[in-house]
């Protein structure tokens, strides 16, 4: 028996809404994952006993976590590595502003996430299309690997 056009229409709605949970997963899940190893890189630098790594990074917000992180790490570093942290943290909260606190404080529909501006108390929409929030998942898994080769200035061309 032939799909009716209105079975059709509601297969399709549910693809297009399933797509969008999967990003927005997606997206949480690897920046949570970056945010953890931002945390866990602290610990190191710190030499933070394991029992005390929640009591002192856990009250971080990601905001606060980068720039102690960017603070520590810096200490003692070549100007040209005190550089790539800038850069790498300056990355990191603007994917935390252009991505993080839009999906977790935007009102979801199936058109995107509708986000008023605190600064301008102006609203936008924002992720109309899946693949832009997973663009948004992949930079936060791309800033992760980063994390663990950051003090390492980049290798000199010859």
């Amino acid at each position: 028996m032939a799909k009716s056009p209105r079975e059709i229409a509601n297969e399709r709605q549910d693809r297009e809404q399933a797509a969008l949970h999967h990003a927005i997963g997606y997206f949480i899940f690897w920046f949570s994952q970056l945010e953890f190893t931002i945390k866990a890189r602290l610990a190191g630098a710190l030499q933070l006993d394991e029992d005390l790594f929640d009591i002192i990074i856990g009250p971080y917000d990601f905001a606060m976590l980068c720039t102690v992180t960017e603070q520590t790490l810096m200490r003692g570093a070549s100007a040209e590595v005190k550089k790539a942290i800038k850069k790498y943290f300056d990355q990191c909260r603007a994917l935390n502003q252009q991505a993080r606190i839009i999906v977790a404080h935007g009102s979801w529909t199936y058109a995107g996430a509708r986000h008023v501006s605190r600064n301008t108390l102006k609203a936008n929409r924002y992720f109309a299309k899946p693949e832009e929030l997973r663009k948004q998942a992949d930079i936060a898994r791309r800033l992760m690997a980063l994390m663990m080769v950051l003090e390492q200035p980049p290798e000199k061309k010859s």
